[in-house]
């Protein structure tokens, strides 16, 4: 015996995450804050993984010398 639910009032947008109507679905716009908050979370393993990533390669010879460079032409 299945047993079918009723569709909530609230879902979240697939763009942003907003919770919106379902009489407001046709007409919702996403706040750009929103957009790009909802983007850094979906992000965030990727840039746990970057700054990882980039730690190990400023513990090699050439990051070394890069982040010397760097602090070098900034100095200058």
């Amino acid at each position: 015996m299945a047993v079918e639910l009723p569709e909530p009032e609230f879902m979240p947008c697939p763009d942003c995450g907003g919770s919106v109507t379902r009489a407001e679905r046709a007409e919702h716009q996403c706040d750009r804050e929103r957009l790009l908050d909802y983007d850094i979370v979906r992000l965030r393993p990727e840039l746990e993984g970057l700054e990882c990533e980039f730690g190990d390669y400023l513990e090699t010879p050439q990051g070394r010398f890069a982040a010397w460079y760097a602090a070098r032409r900034r100095a200058a």
